[in-house]
């Protein structure tokens, strides 16, 4: 019973396949970007994108320090009234163009001396798993297009109103605890990829009576 509810369970994510009369397989992966790939997927994907095609990507640190967290941060990270957070803000640049502002908030009490350690080739979550062990495996994160603001616009060459792409990222490790609170402000005009798979519907949403989705010929 113990093996069968697994088996659902990796089934329900899309990792097995199972055959009819013929068993249960490793499904194959589509080509492209997947949550195993989750830091390069939160950090790096653009940057080795970009160097790819020939284009030279650099990431500078702007400013290490502890601070009182934004609102949002905090409540995010789960964090007391009165504790701190360790801020680390980077600028990426393209070819000498700055192109994004990445402010990324962490818990002080757990990441104490953070600001003394470089970064491993541009790489926050990098350096965390190197220094700390603390892998981030899971994140929520919102994209919406917004007016840059002042500080922002003067990191990137634009005007403060200027549309630029923001992103909110909330990033957690395996144990489901909050990592990393991150804001970005991205220059319009630079592609972003997104890989997107269906997953099959859960086995306890069949057995509720939810739905079931259309065949694979019948998605828009």
């Amino acid at each position: 019973m113990t093996i069968r509810q697994a088996l659902g369970a990796l089934a329900s994510e899309g990792i097995v396949v199972r055959r009819q009369g013929l068993g249960t397989f490793a499904a194959e992966q589509p080509p492209g970007r997947h949550a195993s790939g989750l830091v390069a997927l939160a950090e790096e994907s653009w940057t080795e994108s970009m160097s790819r095609e020939g284009h030279d990507v650099q990431t500078s640190l702007i400013k290490a320090c502890v601070d009182q967290p934004p609102p949002a941060a905090r409540e995010d990270l789960g964090l007391g009234a009165s504790a701190l957070a360790v801020l680390v803000r980077r600028l990426r640049t393209m070819d000498g163009c700055p192109v994004v502002v990445q402010s990324s908030w962490l818990p002080f009490a757990r990441f104490a001396g953070l600001v003394a350690h470089p970064l491993l080739n541009g790489s926050l979550y990098a350096m965390v798993e190197e220094h700390y062990g603390v892998r981030i495996v899971t994140a929520r994160q919102r994209c919406t297009a917004a007016p840059a603001d002042a500080f922002n616009a003067a990191l990137l060459g634009l005007q403060p109103g200027d549309p630029v792409l923001r992103t909110v990222r909330t990033a957690y490790d395996n144990s489901n605890l909050a990592v990393e609170y991150s804001t970005s402000a991205m220059r319009p005009g630079y592609p972003i990829e997104i890989v997107m798979q269906r997953q099959p519907l859960a086995s306890a949403e069949r057995s509720a009576g939810l739905p079931q989705p259309e065949s694979a010929g019948d998605v828009g």
